[in-house]
Protein backbone atom coordinates (compact mmCIF):
# COMPACT_ATOMS: atom_id res chain seq x y z
CA UNK A 1 0.00 0.00 0.00
CA UNK A 2 1.45 3.70 -1.10
CA UNK A 3 1.79 5.67 2.06
CA UNK A 4 -0.92 8.54 1.88
CA UNK A 5 0.27 10.42 5.13
CA UNK A 6 2.69 11.13 7.85
CA UNK A 7 1.26 12.15 11.06
CA UNK A 8 3.77 13.83 13.23
CA UNK A 9 2.63 14.08 17.03
CA UNK A 10 5.06 16.61 19.63
CA UNK A 11 4.87 15.63 23.39
CA UNK A 12 6.74 18.29 25.42
CA UNK A 13 6.91 16.41 29.18
CA UNK A 14 6.25 12.48 30.32
CA UNK A 15 2.35 12.67 30.30
CA UNK A 16 2.24 13.72 26.76
CA UNK A 17 4.73 10.81 25.80
CA UNK A 18 1.97 8.32 27.49
CA UNK A 19 -0.66 10.45 25.35
CA UNK A 20 1.08 10.28 21.92
CA UNK A 21 1.87 6.00 22.70
CA UNK A 22 -1.88 6.09 23.06
CA UNK A 23 -2.46 8.09 20.06
CA UNK A 24 -0.95 5.91 18.08
CA UNK A 25 -2.76 2.77 19.28
CA UNK A 26 -6.05 4.60 18.62
CA UNK A 27 -4.92 5.31 15.11
CA UNK A 28 -3.94 1.34 14.61
CA UNK A 29 -7.51 0.73 15.48
CA UNK A 30 -9.05 3.53 12.39
CA UNK A 31 -6.58 3.51 10.11
CA UNK A 32 -5.30 0.73 7.63
CA UNK A 33 -1.79 -0.41 8.33
CA UNK A 34 0.20 0.89 5.79
CA UNK A 35 -0.85 3.82 4.78
CA UNK A 36 1.15 6.06 6.88
CA UNK A 37 3.80 7.04 8.99
CA UNK A 38 3.57 7.81 12.52
CA UNK A 39 6.23 10.55 13.81
CA UNK A 40 6.92 11.18 17.39
CA UNK A 41 9.03 14.44 18.06
CA UNK A 42 10.24 14.71 21.35
CA UNK A 43 10.58 17.98 22.80
CA UNK A 44 11.12 17.06 26.73
CA UNK A 45 14.78 17.98 27.13
CA UNK A 46 14.93 20.87 24.17
CA UNK A 47 11.63 22.13 23.91
CA UNK A 48 11.61 24.01 20.54
CA UNK A 49 7.87 24.95 20.89
CA UNK A 50 5.20 23.55 18.46
CA UNK A 51 5.87 24.85 15.12
CA UNK A 52 9.69 23.99 15.96
CA UNK A 53 8.64 20.12 16.40
CA UNK A 54 6.32 19.90 13.85
CA UNK A 55 8.80 21.20 11.74
CA UNK A 56 11.32 18.51 12.91
CA UNK A 57 8.82 15.68 12.34
CA UNK A 58 7.74 16.65 9.19
CA UNK A 59 11.13 17.13 7.44
CA UNK A 60 12.66 14.16 9.09
CA UNK A 61 14.45 11.76 6.89
CA UNK A 62 12.17 8.96 5.30
CA UNK A 63 9.04 11.06 5.49
CA UNK A 64 7.92 11.67 1.83
CA UNK A 65 4.21 10.95 2.17
CA UNK A 66 2.41 13.72 0.10
CA UNK A 67 0.13 14.64 3.42
CA UNK A 68 1.05 15.76 6.15
CA UNK A 69 -0.64 15.40 9.67
CA UNK A 70 -0.25 17.69 12.85
CA UNK A 71 -2.37 15.45 15.72
CA UNK A 72 -1.96 16.61 19.18
CA UNK A 73 -0.60 13.52 21.86
CA UNK A 74 -4.41 14.55 23.41
CA UNK A 75 -6.47 14.34 20.22
CA UNK A 76 -8.86 11.67 20.81
CA UNK A 77 -9.67 10.07 17.20
CA UNK A 78 -13.22 7.97 17.10
CA UNK A 79 -13.20 6.87 13.66
CA UNK A 80 -11.63 6.97 10.05
CA UNK A 81 -10.58 10.30 8.56
CA UNK A 82 -7.45 9.74 6.31
CA UNK A 83 -9.91 9.43 2.99
CA UNK A 84 -12.02 12.43 3.70
CA UNK A 85 -8.52 14.16 4.25
CA UNK A 86 -7.40 13.23 0.84
CA UNK A 87 -10.58 13.99 -0.85
CA UNK A 88 -9.99 17.47 0.21
CA UNK A 89 -6.69 18.25 0.13
CA UNK A 90 -7.19 19.16 -3.68
CA UNK A 91 -5.73 22.16 -5.14
CA UNK A 92 -6.36 24.72 -4.65
CA UNK A 93 -6.61 23.48 -0.77
CA UNK A 94 -3.50 22.94 0.50
CA UNK A 95 -4.58 22.76 4.16
CA UNK A 96 -7.62 20.98 5.67
CA UNK A 97 -8.72 19.77 9.24
CA UNK A 98 -10.63 20.59 12.22
CA UNK A 99 -11.83 23.84 13.07
CA UNK A 100 -13.11 22.78 16.34
CA UNK A 101 -16.39 25.24 15.98
CA UNK A 102 -14.19 28.53 16.46
CA UNK A 103 -16.41 31.17 15.70
CA UNK A 104 -16.17 33.28 12.32
CA UNK A 105 -16.22 36.62 14.43
CA UNK A 106 -12.44 35.23 15.56
CA UNK A 107 -11.63 34.21 12.03
CA UNK A 108 -12.26 37.75 10.70
CA UNK A 109 -10.27 39.61 12.95
CA UNK A 110 -7.53 37.68 11.93
CA UNK A 111 -7.66 38.03 8.80
CA UNK A 112 -8.39 34.36 7.17
CA UNK A 113 -11.64 33.17 5.49
CA UNK A 114 -11.16 29.49 7.29
CA UNK A 115 -9.27 28.08 9.98
CA UNK A 116 -8.04 24.68 11.14
CA UNK A 117 -6.62 23.82 14.80
CA UNK A 118 -3.08 23.04 14.57
CA UNK A 119 -4.27 20.09 16.96
CA UNK A 120 -5.61 18.31 13.90
CA UNK A 121 -4.44 19.90 10.96
CA UNK A 122 -3.54 18.30 7.60
CA UNK A 123 -1.31 20.33 4.67
CA UNK A 124 -0.07 19.24 1.44
CA UNK A 125 3.61 18.21 1.55
CA UNK A 126 4.72 20.08 -1.81
CA UNK A 127 2.98 23.44 -0.43
CA UNK A 128 3.98 22.99 3.19
CA UNK A 129 7.81 22.39 1.97
CA UNK A 130 7.38 25.14 -0.78
CA UNK A 131 7.03 27.34 1.53
CA UNK A 132 9.51 26.11 4.37
CA UNK A 133 7.37 24.81 6.71
CA UNK A 134 5.62 26.46 9.97
CA UNK A 135 7.41 29.98 10.71
CA UNK A 136 9.06 28.48 13.67
CA UNK A 137 9.02 32.44 15.40
CA UNK A 138 5.70 31.44 16.81
CA UNK A 139 6.72 29.28 19.58
CA UNK A 140 3.31 28.47 20.75
CA UNK A 141 0.16 29.98 19.46
CA UNK A 142 -0.36 31.81 15.97
CA UNK A 143 1.39 29.25 13.86
CA UNK A 144 -1.51 27.44 12.42
CA UNK A 145 -2.85 30.89 12.01
CA UNK A 146 0.08 32.29 10.26
CA UNK A 147 0.14 29.22 7.88
CA UNK A 148 -2.87 29.47 6.72
CA UNK A 149 -2.99 33.70 5.97
CA UNK A 150 0.18 32.12 3.65
CA UNK A 151 -1.80 29.88 1.88
CA UNK A 152 -4.71 32.47 1.26
CA UNK A 153 -2.09 35.07 0.40
CA UNK A 154 -0.81 32.76 -2.47
CA UNK A 155 -5.01 32.25 -3.64
CA UNK A 156 -4.70 28.95 -1.62
CA UNK A 157 -7.43 27.53 0.23
CA UNK A 158 -7.98 26.27 4.05
CA UNK A 159 -11.00 24.09 4.37
CA UNK A 160 -11.87 22.85 7.65
CA UNK A 161 -13.85 19.78 7.64
CA UNK A 162 -16.02 17.60 10.25
CA UNK A 163 -13.66 14.74 11.15
CA UNK A 164 -14.03 11.70 14.44
CA UNK A 165 -11.05 13.75 15.77
CA UNK A 166 -12.11 16.02 19.00
CA UNK A 167 -9.35 17.82 21.07
CA UNK A 168 -9.75 20.17 24.62
CA UNK A 169 -7.22 22.13 26.16
CA UNK A 170 -5.97 20.48 29.24
CA UNK A 171 -7.95 21.71 32.24
CA UNK A 172 -5.17 21.86 34.06
CA UNK A 173 -1.60 23.00 33.37
CA UNK A 174 1.60 22.76 35.42
CA UNK A 175 3.33 26.17 36.43
CA UNK A 176 6.12 26.07 34.00
CA UNK A 177 3.61 25.13 30.84
CA UNK A 178 1.05 28.01 32.41
CA UNK A 179 3.87 30.52 31.85
CA UNK A 180 5.65 28.85 28.92
CA UNK A 181 2.29 29.15 26.91
CA UNK A 182 1.04 32.58 28.09
CA UNK A 183 4.45 34.25 27.49
CA UNK A 184 4.65 32.63 24.05
CA UNK A 185 1.08 33.24 22.95
CA UNK A 186 1.35 36.59 23.65
CA UNK A 187 4.69 37.04 22.03
CA UNK A 188 3.24 34.89 19.34
CA UNK A 189 0.11 37.67 19.14
CA UNK A 190 2.58 40.35 19.05
CA UNK A 191 4.74 39.10 15.85
CA UNK A 192 1.72 38.13 13.79
CA UNK A 193 0.35 41.61 13.96
CA UNK A 194 3.89 42.78 12.44
CA UNK A 195 4.08 39.73 9.84
CA UNK A 196 0.21 40.77 8.57
CA UNK A 197 0.43 44.44 9.60
CA UNK A 198 -2.95 44.76 7.15
CA UNK A 199 -5.70 43.50 9.14
CA UNK A 200 -8.78 44.00 7.27
CA UNK A 201 -11.68 41.89 8.12
CA UNK A 202 -12.55 39.30 5.57
CA UNK A 203 -16.41 39.50 4.58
Amino acid sequence: MTLRADFVTVYHNDGNYDQHKHLRATLVQHEPAGGYTFIGVDNRRNNRGFAGGCNAGAFTDGATAPIIGFLNPDATIAGPFLDAVTATLVAPVVITGCRFGKPAAELRSWGVKDWVCGAAMFVSRSWFTSVGGFDAQFVWGWEETDLIRQAEAQDLQCRSIALPIQHESPAQNSVQDTRFKHYHFNRGAERFRRKWPRMSRVR
